[in-house]
């Protein structure tokens, strides 16, 4: 799984993920959104760009719970966008689309995140 910092501003950071997302070879205590954006990522609007994603696994899937839940928690927001249909398909499947906010693009993903895309 590679992370990418695609652009920042004031409100909001586009990153975009691209590969197998996937907890395999990933220490536990590794968190790459952390590692990416530092200490205080959790507080920001993070929009996720998932075009790049091969596919999904079940790991990839908590990854992503547990960062849900760490934005929940430190007044932050995740918004996923652009899911290929492989991914889509297994967030419908283990009903993630009802957990986590989801777009098909970029400008509906800052539109659903309440971030302005000057």
């Amino acid at each position: 799984m590679n992370l990418q910092i695609v652009s920042t501003k004031d409100s909001h950071v586009h990153i975009a993920v691209s590969g197998r997302v996937s907890q395999d070879g990933m220490s536990r205590d590794q968190e790459p959104i952390a590692t990416l954006l530092g200490p205080e990522a959790y507080t920001l609007t993070v929009l996720l760009d998932l075009g790049g994603t091969e596919v999904i696994d079940s790991s990839g899937i908590g990854w992503l719970l547990t960062c849900h839940k760490r934005f929940a928690e430190n007044g932050g927001r995740m918004v996923c966008y652009s899911a290929p249909p492989a991914v889509a398909n297994v967030f419908k499947l283990m009903r993630m689309d009802l957990v986590f906010d989801s777009a098909a693009n970029a400008a509906e993903a800052e539109k659903l995140a309440g971030v302005n895309s000057q």
